[in-house]
Protein backbone atom coordinates (compact mmCIF):
# COMPACT_ATOMS: atom_id res chain seq x y z
CA UNK A 1 0.00 0.00 0.00
CA UNK A 2 3.45 2.49 -0.27
CA UNK A 3 3.66 3.67 -3.64
CA UNK A 4 1.44 6.11 -5.56
CA UNK A 5 0.18 4.32 -8.61
CA UNK A 6 -3.66 4.36 -10.55
CA UNK A 7 -5.69 1.50 -11.78
CA UNK A 8 -8.55 0.89 -14.12
CA UNK A 9 -11.05 -1.33 -12.14
CA UNK A 10 -13.31 -3.54 -14.71
CA UNK A 11 -15.26 -1.96 -16.43
CA UNK A 12 -15.57 1.67 -14.54
CA UNK A 13 -14.20 4.55 -16.09
CA UNK A 14 -13.34 5.89 -12.64
CA UNK A 15 -10.02 5.76 -11.68
CA UNK A 16 -8.36 6.30 -8.10
CA UNK A 17 -5.03 7.70 -6.82
CA UNK A 18 -3.21 5.77 -4.02
CA UNK A 19 -1.44 8.18 -1.49
CA UNK A 20 1.39 7.74 0.51
CA UNK A 21 0.65 6.05 3.74
CA UNK A 22 1.22 8.71 5.88
CA UNK A 23 -1.51 10.18 4.09
CA UNK A 24 -4.20 7.28 3.80
CA UNK A 25 -7.15 8.33 1.68
CA UNK A 26 -10.25 6.53 3.30
CA UNK A 27 -12.11 5.54 -0.29
CA UNK A 28 -8.62 5.13 -1.71
CA UNK A 29 -8.03 2.45 0.82
CA UNK A 30 -11.20 0.47 0.13
CA UNK A 31 -10.67 0.70 -3.75
CA UNK A 32 -7.01 -0.73 -3.48
CA UNK A 33 -8.89 -3.92 -2.15
CA UNK A 34 -11.43 -3.95 -4.48
CA UNK A 35 -8.28 -4.02 -6.87
CA UNK A 36 -6.59 -6.83 -5.29
CA UNK A 37 -9.97 -8.92 -5.30
CA UNK A 38 -10.38 -8.16 -9.12
CA UNK A 39 -6.87 -8.79 -10.54
CA UNK A 40 -7.00 -12.02 -7.81
CA UNK A 41 -4.47 -10.54 -5.33
CA UNK A 42 -4.70 -12.81 -2.48
CA UNK A 43 -4.42 -11.16 0.84
CA UNK A 44 -5.82 -11.37 4.46
CA UNK A 45 -7.32 -8.59 6.17
CA UNK A 46 -8.32 -8.69 9.83
CA UNK A 47 -10.76 -5.47 11.41
CA UNK A 48 -9.76 -4.18 15.64
CA UNK A 49 -12.87 -2.41 16.11
CA UNK A 50 -13.75 -0.96 19.32
CA UNK A 51 -14.92 -4.85 21.15
CA UNK A 52 -11.66 -6.23 20.23
CA UNK A 53 -9.83 -3.27 21.79
CA UNK A 54 -11.96 -3.99 24.73
CA UNK A 55 -10.68 -7.63 25.00
CA UNK A 56 -7.37 -6.98 23.50
CA UNK A 57 -6.76 -4.24 26.76
CA UNK A 58 -7.81 -7.18 29.03
CA UNK A 59 -10.95 -5.33 29.78
CA UNK A 60 -14.31 -7.15 30.66
CA UNK A 61 -16.78 -7.08 28.33
CA UNK A 62 -20.20 -8.51 27.67
CA UNK A 63 -22.33 -8.43 24.03
CA UNK A 64 -24.08 -12.16 24.56
CA UNK A 65 -27.57 -10.49 24.45
CA UNK A 66 -27.21 -8.25 21.80
CA UNK A 67 -28.80 -8.73 18.62
CA UNK A 68 -28.07 -12.68 17.91
CA UNK A 69 -25.48 -13.03 20.41
CA UNK A 70 -22.11 -11.77 20.05
CA UNK A 71 -18.88 -11.50 22.75
CA UNK A 72 -18.48 -12.32 26.05
CA UNK A 73 -15.43 -11.89 27.43
CA UNK A 74 -13.98 -12.53 31.33
CA UNK A 75 -10.80 -11.46 32.44
CA UNK A 76 -9.00 -14.41 34.40
CA UNK A 77 -10.60 -17.27 32.88
CA UNK A 78 -8.57 -19.63 31.20
CA UNK A 79 -10.13 -20.41 27.99
CA UNK A 80 -11.01 -16.57 27.49
CA UNK A 81 -7.30 -15.74 28.48
CA UNK A 82 -6.15 -18.26 26.18
CA UNK A 83 -8.38 -16.71 23.17
CA UNK A 84 -7.36 -13.48 24.22
CA UNK A 85 -3.70 -14.36 23.20
CA UNK A 86 -4.63 -15.86 19.56
CA UNK A 87 -6.41 -12.35 18.92
CA UNK A 88 -3.35 -10.71 20.29
CA UNK A 89 -1.19 -12.63 17.82
CA UNK A 90 -3.88 -11.79 14.82
CA UNK A 91 -2.95 -8.13 15.84
CA UNK A 92 0.99 -8.47 15.55
CA UNK A 93 1.14 -11.31 12.90
CA UNK A 94 3.14 -9.42 9.81
CA UNK A 95 3.09 -11.21 6.10
CA UNK A 96 3.26 -8.68 3.51
CA UNK A 97 -0.49 -10.08 2.08
CA UNK A 98 -1.56 -9.77 5.80
CA UNK A 99 -3.95 -5.97 6.76
CA UNK A 100 -4.80 -5.00 9.92
CA UNK A 101 -7.83 -2.38 9.86
CA UNK A 102 -7.62 -0.60 13.28
CA UNK A 103 -10.19 1.81 15.09
CA UNK A 104 -9.36 5.11 13.74
CA UNK A 105 -9.18 8.55 16.11
CA UNK A 106 -12.76 10.09 15.04
CA UNK A 107 -14.10 7.07 16.49
CA UNK A 108 -12.21 5.89 19.46
CA UNK A 109 -10.17 8.98 20.03
CA UNK A 110 -6.66 9.93 19.54
CA UNK A 111 -5.30 8.17 22.37
CA UNK A 112 -6.83 4.53 22.31
CA UNK A 113 -6.20 4.86 18.16
CA UNK A 114 -2.47 5.27 18.41
CA UNK A 115 -2.40 2.75 21.71
CA UNK A 116 -3.41 0.18 19.49
CA UNK A 117 -1.48 1.05 16.59
CA UNK A 118 1.60 0.55 18.71
CA UNK A 119 0.36 -2.33 19.96
CA UNK A 120 0.05 -3.71 16.33
CA UNK A 121 3.92 -3.68 15.93
CA UNK A 122 2.86 -3.20 11.92
CA UNK A 123 4.42 -0.90 10.07
CA UNK A 124 2.24 1.83 7.92
CA UNK A 125 1.87 0.13 4.91
CA UNK A 126 -0.01 -2.95 6.35
CA UNK A 127 -2.51 -1.00 8.59
CA UNK A 128 -6.16 -0.05 7.28
CA UNK A 129 -9.19 1.36 8.87
CA UNK A 130 -11.48 -0.98 10.92
CA UNK A 131 -14.23 0.70 9.60
CA UNK A 132 -12.75 0.21 5.67
CA UNK A 133 -16.45 -1.20 4.76
CA UNK A 134 -18.40 1.23 6.52
CA UNK A 135 -19.52 4.66 6.78
CA UNK A 136 -19.39 6.65 3.90
CA UNK A 137 -17.14 3.90 2.11
CA UNK A 138 -20.48 2.02 2.46
CA UNK A 139 -21.75 2.75 -0.75
CA UNK A 140 -18.81 2.00 -2.79
CA UNK A 141 -18.99 -1.37 -1.03
CA UNK A 142 -22.44 -2.03 -2.17
CA UNK A 143 -21.73 -1.19 -5.53
CA UNK A 144 -18.32 -2.50 -6.11
CA UNK A 145 -16.60 -4.47 -3.41
CA UNK A 146 -19.36 -7.04 -3.62
CA UNK A 147 -19.01 -6.83 -7.43
CA UNK A 148 -15.58 -7.69 -6.97
CA UNK A 149 -16.02 -10.66 -4.60
CA UNK A 150 -18.87 -12.31 -7.00
CA UNK A 151 -15.96 -12.49 -9.60
CA UNK A 152 -14.49 -15.05 -7.31
CA UNK A 153 -15.57 -18.03 -5.65
CA UNK A 154 -16.63 -17.18 -2.60
CA UNK A 155 -16.69 -19.40 0.75
CA UNK A 156 -18.94 -18.33 4.57
CA UNK A 157 -18.29 -18.16 7.77
CA UNK A 158 -21.55 -16.43 9.30
CA UNK A 159 -23.99 -17.23 12.35
CA UNK A 160 -26.15 -19.97 12.27
CA UNK A 161 -29.46 -18.28 11.81
CA UNK A 162 -28.02 -16.29 8.50
CA UNK A 163 -29.44 -17.08 5.49
CA UNK A 164 -27.50 -16.94 2.50
CA UNK A 165 -29.97 -17.18 -0.63
CA UNK A 166 -30.15 -13.54 -0.75
CA UNK A 167 -26.53 -12.33 -1.21
CA UNK A 168 -25.45 -10.62 -3.94
CA UNK A 169 -23.16 -13.52 -4.82
CA UNK A 170 -23.25 -17.12 -4.99
CA UNK A 171 -21.26 -18.62 -1.85
CA UNK A 172 -19.76 -22.15 -2.50
CA UNK A 173 -19.81 -23.35 1.05
CA UNK A 174 -20.75 -22.18 3.70
CA UNK A 175 -19.43 -22.71 7.72
CA UNK A 176 -22.03 -21.92 10.85
CA UNK A 177 -20.73 -20.14 14.06
CA UNK A 178 -23.00 -19.66 16.92
CA UNK A 179 -22.95 -17.24 20.09
CA UNK A 180 -19.94 -16.66 21.61
CA UNK A 181 -18.00 -18.21 18.87
CA UNK A 182 -14.63 -16.98 19.51
CA UNK A 183 -14.81 -19.11 22.35
CA UNK A 184 -17.17 -22.21 21.36
CA UNK A 185 -16.79 -22.45 17.68
CA UNK A 186 -12.98 -21.95 17.36
CA UNK A 187 -11.40 -25.31 17.32
CA UNK A 188 -14.42 -26.74 15.11
CA UNK A 189 -14.57 -24.21 12.45
CA UNK A 190 -10.65 -24.24 12.33
CA UNK A 191 -10.84 -27.72 12.01
CA UNK A 192 -14.00 -27.78 9.34
CA UNK A 193 -11.68 -24.88 6.89
CA UNK A 194 -8.87 -26.46 7.16
CA UNK A 195 -9.94 -29.62 6.00
CA UNK A 196 -12.20 -27.94 3.23
CA UNK A 197 -9.44 -26.32 1.84
CA UNK A 198 -6.66 -29.96 2.20
CA UNK A 199 -9.34 -32.14 0.79
CA UNK A 200 -10.75 -30.31 -1.72
CA UNK A 201 -7.24 -28.51 -3.12
CA UNK A 202 -8.35 -25.06 -2.65
CA UNK A 203 -6.72 -21.86 -4.18
CA UNK A 204 -7.04 -18.63 -5.00
CA UNK A 205 -10.98 -18.62 -3.44
CA UNK A 206 -12.71 -16.12 -1.06
CA UNK A 207 -12.97 -16.77 2.41
CA UNK A 208 -15.47 -14.08 3.79
CA UNK A 209 -15.83 -14.09 7.75
CA UNK A 210 -18.59 -12.79 10.02
CA UNK A 211 -18.04 -14.64 13.04
CA UNK A 212 -17.35 -11.52 15.46
CA UNK A 213 -14.54 -11.33 17.16
CA UNK A 214 -13.39 -14.93 15.74
CA UNK A 215 -13.02 -13.58 12.33
CA UNK A 216 -9.36 -12.33 13.07
CA UNK A 217 -8.25 -15.20 14.78
CA UNK A 218 -9.24 -17.39 12.12
CA UNK A 219 -8.12 -15.10 9.29
CA UNK A 220 -4.85 -15.01 10.88
CA UNK A 221 -4.21 -19.02 11.38
CA UNK A 222 -6.15 -20.02 8.20
CA UNK A 223 -3.48 -17.05 5.64
CA UNK A 224 -0.13 -18.81 7.76
CA UNK A 225 -0.94 -21.98 6.46
CA UNK A 226 -3.28 -21.36 3.52
CA UNK A 227 -1.79 -17.78 2.00
CA UNK A 228 -3.13 -18.81 -1.53
CA UNK A 229 -6.61 -18.08 -1.02
CA UNK A 230 -8.16 -14.74 0.51
CA UNK A 231 -9.41 -14.14 3.76
CA UNK A 232 -11.85 -10.99 4.51
CA UNK A 233 -13.33 -10.10 7.80
CA UNK A 234 -16.14 -8.47 6.42
CA UNK A 235 -18.21 -7.87 9.81
CA UNK A 236 -21.88 -6.94 9.84
CA UNK A 237 -22.62 -5.37 6.16
CA UNK A 238 -24.81 -8.14 5.19
CA UNK A 239 -26.32 -8.93 8.26
CA UNK A 240 -29.55 -7.32 7.25
CA UNK A 241 -29.46 -9.43 3.90
CA UNK A 242 -29.11 -12.45 5.40
CA UNK A 243 -32.05 -12.13 8.22
CA UNK A 244 -30.01 -11.24 10.97
CA UNK A 245 -31.31 -7.66 11.15
CA UNK A 246 -30.39 -3.79 10.68
CA UNK A 247 -27.63 -4.66 13.53
CA UNK A 248 -25.50 -1.61 13.28
CA UNK A 249 -26.27 2.25 12.21
CA UNK A 250 -24.77 2.45 9.15
CA UNK A 251 -27.55 -0.27 8.15
CA UNK A 252 -30.15 1.76 9.87
CA UNK A 253 -29.44 4.29 7.70
CA UNK A 254 -28.04 6.57 10.41
CA UNK A 255 -25.53 9.61 10.03
CA UNK A 256 -22.23 7.69 9.92
CA UNK A 257 -23.05 7.32 6.48
CA UNK A 258 -21.53 10.65 5.70
CA UNK A 259 -18.45 9.93 8.06
CA UNK A 260 -15.60 9.48 6.28
CA UNK A 261 -12.73 8.40 8.84
CA UNK A 262 -9.36 10.21 9.51
CA UNK A 263 -6.04 8.70 9.41
CA UNK A 264 -3.28 10.30 11.84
Amino acid sequence: MGINWKRLLGKSTARFQVEHPSCKSFHGELMQFNARLIEKENFALVRFGDGEMIIINGEAIDLSQKYNGEHQYIPGDNRHEQQRELLRQSLIWRSSNYYVGIACPCCVGTPAFLALKNQSEQSEQQLTWANIFVNSNYSTFTRETTTAIGQRTVNMICHNKADTSQLPFDVNTTFRSGPNSWVNDHQRLLNEITEHIKSNKVNDEVFIFCAGVLSNILVYQLSKQFPNNTYIDIGSVFDHVMGLGKTRKYLRNGRTLRQTCVWV
